[in-house]
């Protein structure tokens, strides 16, 4: 069960669940889920605890850009 801190959190997270995310990256059981909704130009996450976070950027690119540098950061952490 997600925990949400805000009502943006639960918005977000209906979006993701409905299946509208624009790119998704990993697990909760590992280092945790990463979703990509450009159109709320944000970015969404949980944890294997059900903890819901997110972050709202200027722009869709600048989502998009930060979106790839988690991925290539977690990317880089399970080839250690």
């Amino acid at each position: 069960m997600s925990k949400f801190a805000d009502e943006t959190a639960e918005m977000l997270n209906e979006i993701a669940l409905n299946g509208f995310t624009d790119d998704q990256y990993g697990s909760v059981d590992e280092h945790g889920w990463f979703g990509l909704i450009l159109e709320h130009k944000a970015i969404i996450t949980e944890d294997s605890q059900g903890f819901f976070d997110y972050g709202i950027f200027d722009t869709a690119q600048i989502a998009r850009d930060q979106f790839n540098q988690i991925v290539s950061s977690l990317e880089s952490l399970d080839q250690e």
